[in-house]
């Protein structure tokens, strides 16, 4: 508020002299000027007396002589002091809406109302900084899944579109630069509900600076980044963030994973792919000959992990002069079917388009698919607005930054064991994938699995969590199904984390203790069941025992009857 108090009596201030020496020239004239009363008598007007008939007479809201008529030299005063009071305060109101309509005055206004706003906030939120094609997808799942999102663009265009989105939950905007740690600071970086900062900027050094400011502001908040090279991804790492997302890198490795170790890819695309997708539509690349068209940052990425794998390669890159192009690479373009015929297409088993042109790389997967139609083609989209283009051309695979992105990051805030759980199984050997996918796929079916963390603790599982106290509880009794304890839920428990120690595939026969973390995958009723089990004491009384708690007074007095029945019978 002190700011915009400032600003507005910097921009006044001459407006502001200006009446206040209009309003001190006329009092002191009629202080000055002699007057007659009544009985003309002499009379001097009194400095009250001046300031009120100035008051009405500026301000045009009415006239009299006060507190006598006027002489003749008063009123010529009157008519010099009517004109310069009138046009200063023409002068004044006109400055003051100048200033209402000043772009730095309205940001001052809208800064003052969000920080007001921030400071309100009594639920978790995530600070969303760049609001474009990723960060949109990110606010609407957050929203979906009642997470409140405060967003910080520099750009009006995708702020404004804020104003007309239809949410579940309302997201907080500023235009304002992320990268400002004032900014940050009002934006509730240091706001005890602040869940964690999720960078998303189209430029590697803003998400850099942020990274450096949140660090700087508050060491202990979750940070995610994205980064588009792999050296700005190790810059963004070692000033402290969480995860970072570089799109070319998790897709190439992605590539490569579905070529050389199919299970270990599911097991990716089923934790942190789209869940609008199906088991069924996950693609499967061939092993042989590969081309990639493009050779920057996606397809030095592509290359790098293709080659690691094994597989024979082949770059056509139209300009000569890139740096470290392979050795093999043919020089030309790319969408000409000659320069693909040079380069091996008869042969290919797939071809990457990957340059920065979208038109291009249709291009290119078009003349490929003519020379030849068994070949597996994937693009690279540059531009969301050509989606449809990408999508009536019917590819095997098309990488959309924006969704690879959206789609981890969204997966990692639901699930923050998620990125522990995935580095642990990115040195799975084959069988030990194949292992993990067929018991995935035991308890999901065809439908992409349902992801959630277990906290052992008394606000999460409260009735667990006593039941500790008083005896021992098993990862198969979580299992039970609450309805029918011979039964077992449709879940597993993929991942548990105790204190600084980790553990995949906890066994059934594994104690559980408090403030243990499972991540465990299932679908959608199998989460509710074990929600129930581990928040009710008599369904935990039951699955643990196969005796029902009495839940009422009735209930109470019949069931201790009973027991002292049996107990005089014994």
């Amino acid at each position: 508020m002190s700011n915009l108090i400032y600003l507005l009596l910097r921009r006044l201030r001459s407006p502001l002299i200006t009446l206040i020496l209009v309003y001190a020239i006329s009092m002191t004239g009629y202080v000055m000027i002699p007057g007659e009363d009544g009985n003309h008598d002499p009379y001097q007007m009194s400095f009250f007396d001046a300031f009120y008939f100035v008051s009405f007479m500026g301000t045009t809201i009415g006239f009299g002589e006060i507190p006598y008529e006027f002489t003749q030299e008063q009123r010529y005063w009157t008519l010099v002091c009517l004109y310069a009071t009138v046009i200063s305060w023409l002068y004044g109101v006109g400055s003051l809406l100048n200033v209402f309509q000043d772009p730095a005055f309205r940001q001052q206004i809208k800064i003052n109302s969000f920080k007001r706003s921030v400071s309100r906030i009594r639920q978790p939120f995530y600070l969303i900084c760049g609001y474009g094609e990723t960060g949109r997808m990110l606010v609407n799942d957050l929203a979906e899944d009642g997470i409140l999102s405060v967003i910080l663009d520099p750009e009006e265009g995708p702020i404004n579109e804020l104003e007309v989105n239809d949410l579940a939950i309302s997201p907080l905007w500023l235009k304002a630069d992320a990268s400002d740690a004032q900014i940050l600071e009002i934006a509730g970086i240091n706001h005890r509900c602040c869940s964690g900062i999720i960078s998303l900027a189209n430029n590697d050094r803003v998400n850099l600076t942020i990274a450096i400011v949140a660090q700087l502001l508050n060491k202990n908040v979750r940070l995610i980044a994205r980064a588009d090279s792999q050296e700005s991804e190790s810059n963004i790492l070692s000033f402290g963030a969480n995860e970072v997302i570089n799109p070319f890198e998790t897709f190439a490795s992605r590539l490569a994973l579905a070529i050389h170790s199919p299970a270990l890819h599911l097991i990716y695309e089923w934790t942190t792919g789209s869940r609008d997708k199906r088991v069924d539509e996950i693609y499967t690349p061939k092993n042989g000959k590969w081309i990639i068209c493009g050779f920057g940052d996606f397809g030095r990425a592509a290359y790098r992990y293709l080659d690691e794998i094994g597989e024979t390669l082949c770059v056509i890159e139209p300009d000569r002069n890139r740096r470290d192009l392979p050795s093999g690479t043919v020089i030309g373009r790319p969408t000409e079917a000659a320069t693909l015929k040079k380069a091996g297409i008869d042969e290919a088993v797939g071809i990457i388009a990957g340059t920065g042109n979208d038109p291009d790389n249709l291009s290119v997967l078009m003349t490929a698919f003519e020379i030849n139609q068994n070949i597996f083609r994937i693009a690279h989209q540059n531009e969301e607005k050509n989606q449809p283009i990408f999508e009536a051309a019917n590819l095997d695979l098309v990488m959309r930054r924006g969704n690879l992105i959206s789609d981890k990051i969204f997966a990692l805030i639901r699930t923050p064991l998620l990125g522990d759980f995935l580095r642990i199984v990115s040195r799975f050997k084959k069988a030990r994938a194949n292992i993990l996918a067929s018991r995935m796929i035991g308890v999901m079916g065809n439908d992409f699995p349902e992801l959630w963390e277990l906290t052992v603790d008394k606000k999460t599982t409260p009735a667990l969590f006593s039941r500790l106290e008083q005896s021992q509880v098993l990862v198969k009794d979580l299992l039970r199904h609450p309805d029918d304890r011979d039964q077992s839920i449709q879940a597993i428990m993929l991942f548990l984390k105790r204190g600084d120690g980790n553990v995949m595939l906890p066994e059934d026969n594994r104690i559980v203790h408090k403030g243990d973390r499972f991540l465990m995958c299932g679908n959608r009723q199998a989460h509710h069941n074990i929600q129930i089990t581990t928040r009710n004491d008599q369904y935990l009384q039951y699955v643990l025992t196969g005796k029902l708690l009495p839940d009422s007074w009735v209930w109470k007095k019949i069931i201790a009857y009973k027991e002292q029945l049996e107990a005089r019978k014994s």
